[in-house]
């Protein structure tokens, strides 16, 4: 419990890597042309409705585990 803290971090600074790979695949996959499995496609789509939430939720976990360690070390 005495590293909870780095857990949320990693787990914030993860969610905001992947939130970036998520528009980018989604970004390149709509302005593609060509003929493409109904996976890439869905999995597009997917990544477009989800990364916005991601990014979001990757921001709030890094700043908790940032406060948690500058309240911890502040004691």
């Amino acid at each position: 419990m005495t590293r909870f803290y780095k857990y949320i971090l990693l787990i914030g600074f993860s969610m905001i890597f992947l939130s970036i790979i998520m528009f980018l695949l989604s970004v390149g996959m709509f302005a593609a042309r060509g003929n493409y499995s109904q996976f890439m496609i869905k999995l597009s789509e997917i990544s477009f409705v989800f990364w916005f939430p991601f990014l979001i939720i990757g921001i709030l976990l890094t700043v908790l585990g940032i406060g948690i360690y500058l309240k911890k070390t502040s004691k």
